[in-house]
């Protein structure tokens, strides 16, 4: 959820507050809301090739931290008030484009590792909606009086996303181990569990290998 969150906080930013920023990067407010397009349209292309490799090669981690790598630059960029103009528009696209792969990349993953139909209803909700508290922050974090810099703003958006990456990288390493303890048989002592119960493990049971 705390990856999910730091993802969720960019993307509640760039979308309340990319037009205003664009604004005081010297464009007018029609030409501020035409050039967000873009930038939602290549957010858009890069989520959904994404999410297509991710399922080809059934892995998520490493395009997790693609989408926070992406994030991380774009939130550098406008945090180091990089010139020209044209440097801190780029800095939009890496923004948004790298939540766009996160977001899906996350909530799947979350899924695959949720091995019953309640745990992955009680995951997805927890996930989603504890996660979607983060438009909270980024309500709160651009101050008008500290237009067009914006530190507050653009330094929670780089730590929330730093955040999301040890998060995911944690857990990345922490699954792994897990089914390394599985493959070395660790875990078949719940193979003596009455059937019932063997059927009811879900992502407990043994044989369940997470999705990394």
């Amino acid at each position: 959820m705390l990856a999910y969150f730091g993802a969720d906080h960019s993307a509640s930013a760039v979308v309340s507050f990319q037009p205003t920023i664009l604004r005081q990067l010297g464009y007018t407010a029609s030409q501020a809301q035409v050039h967000t397009i873009p930038v939602f349209m290549v957010a858009f292309v890069l989520a959904i090739t994404v999410a297509w490799f991710s399922d080809r090669v059934a892995h998520r981690y490493g395009f997790a931290m693609l989408g926070v790598s992406l994030a991380m630059i774009g939130w550098s960029i406008q945090l180091a008030q990089a010139n020209p103009v044209g440097a801190r528009y780029f800095g939009m696209f890496a923004i948004t484009g790298g939540v766009y792969i996160m977001m899906p990349v996350l909530v799947v993953w979350n899924m695959n590792n949720l091995g019953t139909g309640y745990k992955r209803v009680i995951g997805a909700a927890f996930q989603i909606g504890g996660g979607n508290c983060a438009a909270l922050v980024s309500s709160n974090v651009f101050i008008s009086k500290e237009a067009p810099k914006y530190p507050t703003g653009f330094g929670v958006g780089f730590t929330l996303n730093m955040m999301a990456g040890i998060c995911c990288t944690i857990l990345f390493f922490g699954l792994r181990a897990e089914n390394k303890r599985r493959d070395q048989g660790k875990r078949d002592d719940r193979l003596a569990l009455p059937p019932d119960e063997l059927d009811n493990l879900g992502d407990d049971h043994p044989s369940f290998r997470y999705t990394l």
